[in-house]
């Protein structure tokens, strides 16, 4: 699905912020000193500070979004660029344009549609929490064992997209679950996906982290699942009703072994409770077996849509 890159790509660095104004003026200087031809955007999600007024005074271009969410920004930013390359990255310094220089180096080389900034945790200074580390590889666990693919940094907030990967994508949530979102969809879709190592630092001072373990762990669960029953329905579907089929057996075996020591069966609620739970069980399989018919006609359209949109990226002048 990758189309080739041009050599000179055009490029737009995307910088989603709430409340960053300590570190944004750093970020942006950063970014125009190591990628001077970029195109930098910083999208105000709703910020309570100086965050935009300090951005457009280093020169960056701001768009306002109001209605708060990573998601919600990224969707913003994504409908109002037309770049070759885009590239997102956090606006709290912890991510140095180095890294992204390191990411577009090897899209050059090998042109991919979704390149992840792997955070280096031996760098110097680097910021990692035990406990968000411990979270972060139970979820590449979980969407490795349920998509088979497996992701060395699920939740880095640097990260690289071709036109073709962030013109077509579909995003459907709003907030931190964005990075599971878009490595679920890039798996889903075909795309062509990539990882590379970047420095990781501790964010600037006078910042502090927007997500909260418990409350955006349980969201990120939640939304795990509902991407697990979207876009793998037959194995989700499939998963409830063999616990359904099992259930019935294990219902029906006293009724059975019953009737077969005696000849008669006296446990009649046991046996239509097992005869239930076996229906429901057939039920659900096909449910299962129907929606995956269904997302694979929906797979088959959306290539054909992205190849168009490739073709018609080449034919412009």
């Amino acid at each position: 699905m990758t189309v080739d890159a041009p050599t000179a790509p055009r490029v737009c660095v995307i910088i989603p912020c709430l409340d960053e104004a300590p570190a944004i003026a750093g970020v942006v200087r950063d970014f125009r000193a190591v990628l001077p031809g970029a195109r930098i955007v910083v999208v105000d999600n709703g910020s309570t500070d100086e965050t935009a007024a300090v951005a457009r005074a280093e020169g960056a271009e701001v768009i306002v979004e109001p209605r708060r969410g990573k998601a919600q920004a990224m969707l913003t930013a994504f409908a109002r660029v037309n770049a070759d390359v885009v590239i997102m990255v956090d606006g709290d310094g912890s991510y140095p344009a180095a890294g992204a220089a390191r990411l577009l180096a090897r899209y050059r080389e090998r042109p991919c549609d979704m390149m992840t900034g792997v955070r280096a945790s031996g760098d110097p200074g680097s910021d990692f929490r035990p406990m968000h580390q411990a979270g972060t590889r139970a979820f590449e666990l979980a969407l490795q064992l349920v998509f088979g693919f497996r992701s060395r940094d699920l939740f880095s907030g640097l990260r690289l997209f071709s036109a073709s990967f962030y013109q077509n994508v579909p995003v459907l949530s709003r907030g931190f679950e964005l990075e599971l979102e878009l490595t679920i969809q890039a798996i889903d879709k075909g795309f062509h996906v990539e990882e590379q190592e970047v420095p990781f630092t501790q964010r600037a001072e006078g910042t502090a982290s927007k997500l909260r373990s418990v409350r955006d762990g349980l969201r990120i669960l939640r939304f795990l699942v509902l991407l697990f029953r979207d876009y793998r329905p037959a194995r989700f579907f499939g998963a409830i009703g063999l616990t359904f089929a099992a259930a019935g057996l294990a219902a029906g075996s006293l009724p059975v072994v019953e009737y077969i020591r005696g000849g008669m069966v006296g446990r009649f609620p046991l046996a239509f409770l097992a005869a239930s739970l076996e229906v429901i069980a057939f039920l659900t399989l096909q449910v299962g077996v129907i929606i995956e018919g269904t997302l694979r006609y929906a797979r088959e359209g959306f290539q054909v849509r992205v190849r168009q949109h490739a073709l018609q990226r080449s034919a412009r002048p």
